[in-house]
């Protein structure tokens, strides 16, 4: 796109999703600081926001509290991707960012962090004390690690997806133990996933039912947010 306003001009206020994944400025691909700064005040004017993705665009802890306050607690889904690679400077929301999300969207259902590799254990935790509703938590490329995943599945939570972990990093035979009971803790519910796929748990009948059921959910939303006539893909 030349600039902020052709993104911008079309967009109804009324309008209830949006996705600007790898959304990209001028010849060099390139977001300044003053074209988010402009993104970000033309998308707080859209106040009707169920579901917001805005992946691989540079938005900072400092959007995050300016942009989020405007929606009301309405937002359900909300994708903020980094770029790959550590130290990406196109990947500049940290931990109090996060916390910015759980402050100000108690009542949302995914958040996804991929990728942002300043996001670690704090802004994660604070997700799951606050917002009770939570289902859905994407922090591949964090810094979020085992003992991390393990401790936050222990805060009472609804979960039932969080994916971690770094390409090509295999678990050793004591964090997948630690990851297990960990799922084990929420009776089964939560489904993890790690750069590697899905993780496989020897659970007993029990808890494979609740992870068998999650995973049916999962599937579903995983399927509905390609319908265009859903905003929250968790709508059942």
């Amino acid at each position: 796109f030349d600039d902020v306003e052709t993104i911008t001009i079309c967009l109804n206020p009324g309008l209830e999703s949006l996705r600007l994944d790898h959304a990209a400025m001028g010849f060099e691909r390139k977001w300044s600081n003053s074209q988010v700064d402009a993104l970000v005040g033309k998308l707080s004017q859209l106040s009707h926001l169920v579901s917001l993705s805005l992946s691989d665009i540079p938005i900072t802890d400092t959007h995050v509290r300016r942009l989020l306050p405007r929606f009301n607690d309405q937002l359900k889904c909300l994708h903020l991707c980094g770029n790959y690679g550590y130290g990406n400077p196109r990947c500049p929301l940290t931990d109090d960012g996060v916390k910015a999300i759980a402050e100000y969207c108690p009542s949302i259902l995914t958040v996804d962090v991929d990728y942002q590799d300043k996001v670690g254990f704090p802004g994660i935790l604070a997700l799951v004390q606050n917002c009770p509703n939570l289902l859905e938590i994407g922090a591949c490329g964090t810094s979020l690690g085992v003992e991390d995943v393990s401790s936050i599945l222990r805060v009472p939570n609804e979960l039932l997806n969080l994916s971690f972990g770094e390409i090509g990093h295999s678990h050793s035979s004591t964090e997948k133990v630690s990851l297990q009971n960990a799922v084990m803790s929420t009776n089964g519910r939560v489904v993890i996933c790690t750069m590697r796929g899905l993780m496989n748990t020897n659970l007993p009948p029990e808890h494979k039912a609740n992870q068998d059921d999650s995973m049916s959910k999962i599937e579903l939303a995983f399927k509905q947010q390609r319908d265009p006539m859903l905003c929250n893909k968790w709508e059942s």
